[in-house]
């Protein structure tokens, strides 16, 4: 069976035939077939502990950015909604030597839900719900799902599903939702919108000037669904992605990951270290190790924010939630140990912040040995990466260079 969906114009949806010229799938699509291309990402059975893994997509400095809100109000009736709905966060990532620093905003989307016999208005800001369907549907679209479609208005990237389809993926790693919870998550996915801007730093070559981005966008830019009364998971769904993450597949700036060892995890904290360890920890290897700060990395996920004031008892809390993070990375096989410092305040000697240092297992170490190996060849093969003189390597030493 093939795994890439084969599509044409004509088993669309309604809502998009009379607006489109033709449509490309992955397997006549170069960009998408390297998106899609995951046949030799596997983790060899005598060094993994759950077997082969599922196999997904992550965007470099997209999914790190606090795009989800992980505390206050994440459904609320529209005549409830506070004075300020929209929230910022800052941005300060640092990836592949590039640093992103500015700052995004997040804006409710407006779902209508049925409630006793009535159309009832909600904000609904995208949370851990709308988070686990947006992995899903990326791996999906890492799985084959995806399609470019070729509007008269432009072209534009589509994940092209049935409800069945993606409540499995979910249900795979122990997020089972119903059907109409996932249906409004995607619609909430699809009506929140985006602003952001940032500068990015080239700190590898100080003689490239800063560049300077500022965009509005959703995190999905249409839905779609078409399907027959009562069908339920047999309802057909077409979600466009946005531009952003329309050019990141095209400038292959994705990295990938094993979606049932991050979403298997039940804290929505645990399953965001995990992607994180994966996305950042390029070089992990025994001896090697990741640090971070408390509340830099809780700010980062959301929990808080830099204007907080962070009293004795909530920063227990956060310590408290971030101790429960590390035991689920050792259970998962992420890391062996870790290791906490206090940071005191030179004045007050009291404590204001913990730093924390990760040691790699075995396990995660040959994960992001073979992870990096498929890297390096889809970038060969998209031309990202030049290889000098057609040099041709050994088998044998591609583990040793990718530990270089």
């Amino acid at each position: 069976m093939n795994r890439k969906v084969n599509i044409s114009v004509d088993n669309l949806p309604d809502t998009l035939r009379g607006q489109i010229h033709g449509v490309e799938s992955a397997i006549d699509n170069e960009s998408l077939a390297l998106f899609t291309d995951n046949k030799d990402v596997r983790v060899s059975l005598e060094n993994a502990a759950h077997g082969l893994r599922a196999y997904s997509n992550t965007f470099n400095h997209y999914d790190l950015w606090g795009r989800f809100v992980r505390s206050g109000h994440k459904k609320l009736p529209l005549e409830e909604a506070p004075k300020k709905t929209i929230i910022t966060r800052k941005i300060s990532e640092k990836v592949d030597g590039i640093l992103y620093d500015g700052e995004i905003k997040i804006t409710p989307a407006v779902v209508s839900t049925r409630k006793d016999g009535e159309d009832v208005e909600y904000l609904v800001w995208p949370s851990d719900r709308e988070e686990k369907v947006e992995r899903a549907l990326i791996r999906l679209a890492s799985k084959g799902k995806i399609v470019k479609i070729n509007f008269k208005s432009g072209i534009q990237y589509a994940v092209v599903f049935s409800m069945n389809e993606l409540a499995q993926e979910l249900k795979a790693v122990g997020q089972s939702m119903p059907y109409p919870q996932i249906k409004e998550a995607l619609e909430a996915l699809q009506g929140s919108k985006l602003s952001f801007k940032y500068s990015a730093t080239d700190t590898k070559n100080t003689n490239i000037d800063d560049s300077f981005y500022e965009s509005n966008m959703n995190f999905l830019s249409s839905l779609h669904f078409s399907g027959k009364k009562g069908q339920g998971g047999n309802v057909k769904c077409v979600a466009c992605l946005n531009a952003f993450v329309h050019n990141m597949i095209d400038n292959l700036e994705y990295k990938g990951y094993y979606f049932n060892s991050a979403q298997e995890l039940k804290r929505g904290l645990s399953r965001w270290m995990m992607l994180r360890l994966y996305h950042l920890w390029r070089y992990a290897a025994p001896g090697k190790t990741y640090h971070f700060r408390l509340l830099s990395i809780m700010e980062k996920y959301g929990s808080i924010y830099s204007t907080d004031d962070i009293t004795e008892n909530k920063l227990k809390a956060l310590r408290r939630d971030m101790t429960t993070t590390m035991k689920d990375l050792i259970e998962k096989g992420a890391i062996s140990e870790y290791s906490i410092t206090n940071v005191k305040d030179d004045k007050t000697g009291n404590i204001v912040d913990y730093t924390y240092e990760m040691h790699p297992s075995d396990q995660f170490c040959d994960e992001i040995l073979t992870l990096n190996k498929h890297n390096k060849r889809i970038e060969i093969q998209g031309g990202k990466r030049i290889v000098e003189n057609a040099v041709l390597i050994d088998e044998d030493k591609i583990e040793e260079i990718v530990k270089d």
